[in-house]
């Protein structure tokens, strides 16, 4: 009993086991805001490793400011947000360094950036595992890259970088565009750029589109202008089955270096091209060999203004095709068009005559030797899809017992409408007006008093509603048979001619204008029509 007991007491008296080691403390636990931090700085570099792959296959599509940061949209589908910090320039500095056509890790605690290598001594590709940014019990910043042990990140000197809640890490310094180009600046001072590829369908499918700056642009190629209707209306299919004989080129452009870099991609199924800074209008051709399978304008200007006239109708502030919308100005002169065709016949400063026809084209356009067409008068009528064909052609001759000219052959409903056609030549949102959007601007063939005036100093005429103006110019036409330039400004004041989208039996109705020839004389006129196969301005308005 008495030994049991003193055992028993030696026992419980006992501190420690002989031979066994007081446990060591254990790591100290890591701050809730350092820990957050490595996370946000991991969760950075997952963003830079899929930007820098979605840079390296596509383009960019857009990028708009959110809440949670920038988020950047590319055309493969891929979706970003970048989180820019402009004042974050905290240690360690995490980068990429590129070599070739590959990027690699860098960190740039000292002077000059570091790859950051595996286990083997060999630099870690942006492509490949993602390093890990950490914090250790100590409070200092550490990695861990592939199979190796995480390291304490040290400078220059050899010292490990402590961790500071008050300093804030961040690997996106800004982001900026300019011209179409995107530049994404890092806090180690690289700098990724793409192009930004705006896609002009977005808005709607139409045979022309408005480009109103620099950069680098995408329409859909698979459909014939809005897609709307059938062969037997449209004259077409107006889906296009893109192949692999197809290409892509510029046919004509008013001004050197207008568009360039004109590319096919069929895999999207868009034409991209790149537009320069200078204002003017330029066709792209999708071609099959040396045959114009589609053509589309392209209308370099400044987002018009509007004017909604009393008929309700909203106009645009410039004739289709006009660099600009300068009163008196030569730069508010448009396009000329033959009725239901969207090809436009670009004008000039000068009459012409039969034999001079299209010598202000000649003069004033560039064409593109590679797609073998040219400005041309053609004395036969033809089927829409020939007309298609050879946008730079006027076609015009006799038909029918009537004698009237046309470019048509025989005719087809609707190739202009009161609804948007296939065939209509204005962008997106835009339409050919019918002949009553103008109503309420003429009496008769009289001007209306404080609605409608001749402007006699800068030829052309001024409509005004609720206080807002808009100036139409005397641009003439291209006489029906011959395909010249007449009607311009001269010594009576020269006169304007503007389709409506409505038909006249074989001929359409049309608004004409001209300087008052005396006192009583008529000078405005909606009641008019002409034969289809004449040039005459179009003044798009809205849908």
């Amino acid at each position: 009993m008495i030994g049991i007991c003193g055992l028993l007491l030696g026992s419980c008296g006992k501190k420690e086991n002989p031979g066994v080691e007081p446990p060591l403390p254990g790591p100290k636990p890591v701050s809730p805001e350092l820990q957050r931090q490595a996370e946000k700085i991991n969760a950075q570099m997952t963003t830079l490793r899929s930007l820098i792959g979605a840079l390296a296959r596509t383009e960019l599509s857009s990028l708009r400011e959110e809440e949670s940061g920038t988020k950047l949209l590319f055309r493969d589908g891929t979706e970003l947000t970048v989180v820019c910090s402009p004042s974050a320039d905290g240690m360690p500095l995490i980068g990429v360094m590129p070599d070739g056509e590959a990027y690699y890790w860098t960190l740039a605690a000292g002077e000059k950036p570091q790859p950051l290598a595996d286990e083997a001594g060999k630099r870690l590709p942006v492509s490949g595992d993602l390093p890990q940014l950490g914090v250790d019990g100590d409070g200092y910043w550490t990695l861990t890259a592939g199979e190796r042990t995480p390291w304490r990140i040290v400078d220059a000197a050899g010292a490990p970088l402590r961790a500071d809640e008050a300093v804030q890490t961040a690997l996106f310094r800004s982001i900026t565009e300019e011209a179409g180009r995107v530049e994404i600046l890092l806090t180690d001072k690289t700098r990724l750029s793409t192009v930004r590829v705006t896609d002009l369908s977005a808005a709607g499918r139409a045979n022309c589109y408005l480009v109103p700056a620099p950069g680098r642009y995408a329409f859909d190629a698979t459909l014939r202008g809005n897609g709307v209707g059938d062969a037997a209306t449209a004259g077409f299919d107006p889906k296009i089955e893109l192949s692999d004989d197809m290409r892509a080129v510029w046919l004509w452009s008013d001004r050197e270096g207008l568009v360039s870099e004109v590319e096919l991609d069929r895999s999207a199924g868009e034409i991209l091209f790149t537009a320069g800074a200078e204002r003017g209008n330029a066709v792209i051709a999708l071609l099959r060999g040396q045959t114009i399978v589609w053509s589309w304008h392209l209308w370099m200007t400044e987002p018009p203004q509007t004017m909604t006239c009393g008929s309700g109708a909203t106009f645009m502030d410039r004739n289709l095709g006009a660099r600009g919308a300068t009163v008196g100005g030569t730069d508010a002169y448009g396009l000329y068009y033959q009725w239901g065709r969207k090809d436009p016949f670009y004008g000039g400063e000068k009459t012409e005559t039969s034999s001079t026809a299209f010598a202000e084209a000649k003069r004033l356009t560039v064409v593109n030797p590679e797609a073998g067409a040219a400005w041309n008068i053609d004395k036969r009528t033809v089927t829409v899809g020939e007309a298609a064909a050879a946008p730079m052609t006027f076609f015009s001759a006799k038909v029918g017992a009537t004698g009237a000219y046309d470019w048509l052959t025989q005719p087809v409903a609707g190739l202009w409408g009161a609804a948007k056609t296939l065939n209509d030549p204005c962008p997106p949102g835009y339409k050919v007006p019918e002949v009553t959007a103008w109503e309420g601007i003429a009496t008769g063939n009289n001007y209306v008093e404080g609605v409608s005036a001749w402007d006699d100093p800068n030829f052309g005429i001024t409509l005004t509603f609720d206080g807002r103006t808009g100036w139409y110019p005397a641009q003439g036409y291209r006489f029906h048979s011959y395909g010249s330039i007449a009607g311009l400004r001269a010594s009576n004041g020269g006169s304007g001619y503007y389709w409506s989208s409505t038909p006249a039996g074989r001929n359409a109705r049309y608004l004409f204008f001209r300087r008052p020839l005396s006192t009583s004389s008529g000078s405005i006129n909606l009641s008019l029509d002409n034969v289809r196969s004449a040039g005459y301005t179009v003044r798009c308005c809205r849908e």
